[in-house]
């Protein structure tokens, strides 16, 4: 179709030609060609769909328009006196297949259809097509996660996007699923998934839905994060990728390694069985001999090939992906206590950290799609996701002098290295079906899922050696032999977390006069095993002093409990069943919907661990049912635009590892685990206005409420004299927050960008300590009322965008804001530790350089963001220790600097 405007000028012999390409949906065709035959002048529709064709001389013309996947559009046109506006709407390419017919569609990969998913969903959710996640700065499923509103992220001790913090709410408030199936964690400790194992070019788009509806699982009171994976294509296809980049960390020092081959992935209990006695033959050295050099390049590659066969009744894509990345850290951390005299915090040690970490992420997926006919269809998906991290730590740790009561310190210097390595695998195999029935008014689909993740984090190693250095009590240098430190601990941890699981789901669609009606109802059944395996073997230096040489391979340990710890509470095995059923109906009348339904969940929780018996928590069972009604408004005053309300509860369940009644010493602090946690429920309420001007275009306008009983939050104890990193359930929290997301585009120019409120408040006891009017050192519990752990209060992201379909060139300049934060929760008053509010800034850019191939180049963390991380108070007992720091208004806990890095690569696609 082809529609005329006249302008209102004219040229003497040329004019300009202007016009807009879409589908018959008004979605802009970008990259649609407009050409003028027999010449050489035409125009290429950019990012909204607008071309221009300019100096055109007056005359008749036949113009051709044309798009991949759509039939040719040819019209005669005539250029005169006036300038032409076209507005050209092109059909899609229609094929006969026997008794099916198959229409040649648009891409779901693309932004036009991001927005319409946006649009026409049931409920309230963000989309990334796949087209925006490879114009992005990411590599990773984590760092594309942080472009999507509402969401923030938790960083890895390299600085890389990790965890998924969606409206305030906690990683673990959050689930995963690949495909819309929820998948197991390779996490040693938690449900969540850590989405930094996943390569964003496996991805077909990310979706994070913000309000359940009945036929999802109910366990998510921030959001859900769908990994959508890539679907075989109408035709073949194949994508290539290969890059190369380095970090800016390593040009400014050397990479600290060891030798990783030396390490048995399995303890020696694990090799030799339960009985086994182990020896010092078991404990090889070589992964303790730590060396410096110069870092390798960063690479990746990327492949996909797919296509249909048997005239296109069967689609079949293989898709694959390899990154090994070189990154690090330079840390200042300082462990602290608190006051007696102010319940100010002082610094009893400070750590000078040098992390060097090499990732390897990997990961393969397949995909078969069977089409019987129209109305039956089968699929099978594969994946198997990979990431292997090892990780040396080297620091220099001072015991600080004291001041006041608490009396002076040794200033003591030791050197502390740490070598470690964990390989986190996830697979997953889900044969789906879909059934239409009665002219395609009743629909089955059923799923039938295998799913596993593992973790194996052998031979940790912790070498310490007290330096030659100290200072006394009296500020004097006093230079000592370094000795090797008399203990050495090595460790061994692995788990596994093995899904079976079973969907069904049945819908009904009519009509009843100008009404629309869709009855559906569903079940699910999965059935979870857990265990997590914990060795742990004390090696004691032999002799006791030993003046360290310098060769690792010059000392000798004896073994000092060869059965290693098979009594360890974190060898346990926990089970889970879950049985779900759900009953929902939709109901839609000219520009009004209103979907809504009850969801039921019986949950039957259980552990074993091999603690002593006389250990409370050894063993537990947990059952309960959660009645979960949700319901969603939409109404559409506008074409363009929805109105969406929404109410639902949900539920968070306690991680595996937090009720298991271990304790571990291997982080900054001690932590232990809580036998008695509760399940968290949630209300939620949800309001969103949007408008959508054009297939590109969008504002919305969001708010948000949650009422959140028994919290979970990991938080400082004290017991006695010890201080304990333990879980608990805290009372009532409630969370509240606006978010704002437009995305607007000018031609060659596009702005994307995100503005979110957030405030949450929960109030719990903690300990105030002081001098009383009689001078006794004394103590007192308090009420505080602070934000929930992990909530920034604003959040922001704004996206530069160019694109010039005739030059073949795409950049983007992407910055992100998140707000001051607690990342630590203290027993004592208004002694949180705080992470400071940062900027970071990323860059992508792409030039064409031959038909089908690409260069590219991204850029991260441009202005070298650092994580700074504070007590809001001053520390007023020994500022003399850190002269180089401000201390009067706050007390910096930690200051992690991780540089910027580079990718530079080329990309084919057939």
């Amino acid at each position: 179709m082809l529609v005329f405007n006249e302008g209102v000028s004219a040229q003497d012999s040329s004019q300009t030609i202007r016009g807009k390409i879409v589908d018959g949906t008004g979605e802009p065709l970008t990259g649609a060609t407009v050409v003028l035959q027999g010449t050489n002048y035409y125009g290429i529709a950019g990012l909204d769909g607008s071309f221009i064709i300019r100096n055109v001389p007056h005359g008749e013309y036949e113009a051709e328009v044309s798009y991949i996947s759509f039939n040719k559009f040819t019209k005669k046109i005539v250029v005169g006196s006036e300038p032409l506006v076209l507005s050209i709407e092109l059909q899609p390419d229609v094929s006969e297949l026997g008794e099916v017919t198959v229409f040649g569609t648009r891409d779901t990969r693309t932004e036009e259809s991001e927005r319409a998913t946006e649009r026409n969903a049931d409920n309230i959710v963000n989309v990334v097509g796949a087209r925006t996640i490879q114009l992005s700065p990411d590599v990773s499923v984590a760092n594309v996660a942080q472009r999507v509103s509402g969401v923030s992220l938790e960083r890895s001790s390299s600085g890389d996007g990790q965890h998924a913090i969606v409206r305030g709410m906690d990683k673990r408030y959050n689930y995963t699923l690949v495909n819309g199936i929820k998948i197991p964690s390779p996490d040693v400790k938690n449900r969540y998934v850590p989405l930094d194992i996943f390569p964003s070019d496996l991805l077909d788009r990310l979706i994070v839905t913000k309000s359940l509806t009945p036929n999802m699982e109910g366990d998510a009171i921030g959001g859900v994060i769908d990994m959508r994976m890539r679907n075989a294509p109408d035709r073949l296809t194949v994508n290539a990728n290969i890059g190369v980049g380095y970090s800016q960390m390593f040009f400014d020092r050397d990479r600290l390694n060891f030798n990783s081959d030396a390490v048995s992935v399995r303890s020696p209990h694990a090799r030799n069985g339960s009985g086994y006695r182990a020896s010092m033959d078991d404990f090889p050295s070589a992964n303790m001999n730590f060396n410096e050099n110069s870092a390798p390049v960063n690479r990746t590659l990327g492949l996909a090939v797919g296509d249909r066969f048997f005239n296109n009744r069967l689609g079949v894509i293989l898709a694959g992906s390899y990154q090994k990345n070189f990154r690090g850290a330079n840390s200042l951390f300082f462990e602290m206590d608190v006051d007696r005299e102010d319940n100010n915090p002082f610094y009893d040690t400070v750590e000078d950290r040098q992390i060097s970490t090499e990732q390897t992420r990997g990961g393969l997926h397949t995909k078969f799609d069977y089409r019987f006919s129209s109305d039956h269809a089968v699929e099978v998906y594969a994946a198997a996701i990979q990431m292997e991290e090892k990780l040396a730590r080297a620091y220099a740790d001072t015991n600080l002098r004291i001041g006041r009561s608490q009396g002076p310190g040794t200033g003591r210097i030791s050197q502390n290295f740490r070598s470690s390595q964990s390989i986190q695998r996830v697979y997953n195999t889900t044969v789906q079906g879909r059934h239409d029935f009665l002219s395609n008014s009743l629909r089955a689909n059923w799923s039938a899922v295998y799913s596993l993740a593992t973790n194996d984090d052998p031979d940790m190693v912790d070498l310490k050696l007290i330096t030659g250095s100290r200072i006394n009590s009296s500020g004097n240098l006093i230079n000592e032999p370094v000795l090797l430190d008399r203990d050495l601990r090595r460790r061994w941890t692995n788990n596994s977390d093995q899904d079976l699981a079973g969907y069904f789901d049945l819908s009904y669609v009519t009509n009843y006069r100008d009404i629309s009606l869709e009855f559906n109802t569903g079940t699910m059944y999965r059935h979870k095993n857990r265990e997590n395996n914990y060795n742990q073997y004390l090696l004691r230096a032999s002799p006791i002093t030993q003046e360290w040489t310098g060769d690792i391979f010059q000392h000798s340990w004896n073994l000092f409990n060869p059965g290693g710890t098979p009594n360890d509470p974190l060898n346990y095995e926990s089970e889970e069943d879950v049985f779900a059923y759900y009953g929902m109906a939709k109901m839609g009348m000219r520009n009004f919907q209103v979907f809504g339904g009850l969801r039921v969940e019986d949950t039957e929780f259980s552990w074993i661990s091999d603690a002593p018996e006389n250990i409370p928590g050894k063993t537990g069972r947990r059952s309960y049912t959660d009645v979960l009604p949700s319901i969603h408004f939409r109404y559409s005053p506008i074409e363009s635009g929805n109105v969406r309300a929404s109410y639902f509860q949900s539920i968070s369940r306690p991680n595996f590892f937090e009720v298991i009644p271990y304790s571990s010493n291997e982080g900054d602090f001690r932590e232990r685990g809580n036998p008695f946690l509760e399940r968290t429920q949630a209300q939620n309420v949800d309001v969103r206005f949007e408008y959508f001007p054009s297939a590109l275009d969008k504002i919305m306008v969001a708010g948000f409420y949650k009422e959140i009983k028994n919290p979970i939050e990991t938080a400082l104890l004290i017991e006695g004299q010890a201080i304990f990193l333990q879980p608990n359930n805290f009372g009532t929290a409630n969370n509240y927050g606006l978010e704002v997301d437009v995305t607007k585009y000018f031609r060659n120019f596009g702005i994307r960008g995100f503005y979110n409120y957030t405030d949450s408040r929960i109030t719990t006891s903690k300990i105030e300590r002081f001098r009383n009017d009689q001078g006794s050192l004394t103590s007192r519990e308090l009420d505080q009322t602070r934000p929930l752990q992990g909530q920034s209060k604003h959040v922001s992201n704004i996206s530069l965008l160019y694109k010039n379909v005739v030059s073949g060139t795409d950049a983007q300049l992407a910055a992100v804001y998140t707000g001051s934060r607690i990342i630590g929760v203290s027993p004592y008053f208004e002694n949180d530790i705080w992470q400071r509010s940062f900027w970071q800034l990323d860059f992508s850019f792409e030039q064409q350089l031959l038909p089908g191939v690409v260069g590219y180049m991204k850029v991260n963390n441009i202005l070298n963001t650092p994580l700074r991380a504070d007590v809001r108070r001053p520390n007023t007992a020994n500022p003399q220790e850190v002269p180089y720091l401000d201390v009067s208004e706050r007390t910096l806990v930690q200051e992690d600097f991780y540089q910027q890095t580079w990718l530079i690569g080329f990309k084919y696609s057939l």
